[in-house]
């Protein structure tokens, strides 16, 4: 992508229908550094870039880049928007799935614990007979 910051700044400006002198005003900088950032000569600092963008109620993307960079900034926001929402298949999956929701409840008593972790006993049986028969 091109900056085209000075080419925007022109034509966003009169498109709000303000002056240089205006616009200077509200940055409280001079008139010439407005002019000088519209023909290219001088470029302002970032806060500046940020201060002009919200004196003309535009994206900073939109002053430096143009209509450019909204499309591609629209397209990328539909395509991450594409990949959050829910859609049909993630709904089956959830409804195929229902029967997990129990391991994600907090356990509130022992039986309940055993019910969901009952393999635990038999490891543990096992590690003593283990050592049982290791001591004999």
């Amino acid at each position: 992508m091109k900056i085209i910051f000075a080419e925007q700044l022109v034509k966003l400006r009169k498109e709000k229908k303000l002056s240089q002198e205006e616009l200077a005003n509200q940055l409280f900088i001079s008139r010439q550094a407005v002019s000088k950032w519209e023909t290219g000569e001088a470029e302002p600092d970032l806060g500046k870039i940020e201060a002009v963008a919200k004196i003309l109620d535009v994206p900073v993307e939109i002053l430096l880049f143009g209509d450019e960079a909204s499309e591609k900034t629209s397209e990328f926001k539909t395509r991450i928007k594409r990949f959050i929402e829910e859609d049909e298949s993630d709904k089956d999956w959830h409804e195929n799935h229902r029967w997990r929701e129990w391991q994600y409840k907090p356990i509130n008593n022992g039986w309940e614990f055993l019910a969901r972790y009952y393999w635990i006993i038999f490891a543990l049986i096992g590690m003593i007979a283990w050592g049982i028969m290791r001591l004999k």
